[in-house]
């Protein structure tokens, strides 16, 4: 029998308006496109499944960090990755 190993990590999308976690960045920021607001892309080192804070549109968890902040214009999405964030 295989065992699946958990993910020790996943992605939290913040807005003023709404937070998605998700262990896949494609499905989460489709989710969040969706409401054209501004929206940040955090890196969160524990799984999805994991209880903590978010303050500010902030993971209260040690060792997460923004990877991009995601703003709409007339021509769709556009992202701006943090400097020094490799996605």
């Amino acid at each position: 029998m295989i065992k699946h190993k958990q993910p020790t990590f996943h992605f939290l999308l913040t807005s003023v308006f709404r937070w998605y976690a998700s262990e896949d960045l494609h499905e989460a920021m489709k989710y969040m496109d969706k409401q054209k607001a501004t929206y940040w892309v955090w890196y969160v080192p524990c799984p999805k499944t994991s209880s903590y804070e978010i303050n500010f549109y902030q993971p209260q968890v040690e060792g997460s960090f923004v990877l991009a902040q995601v703003e709409f214009d007339k021509h769709g999405r556009v992202v701006q990755q943090k400097e020094g964030a490799t996605a």
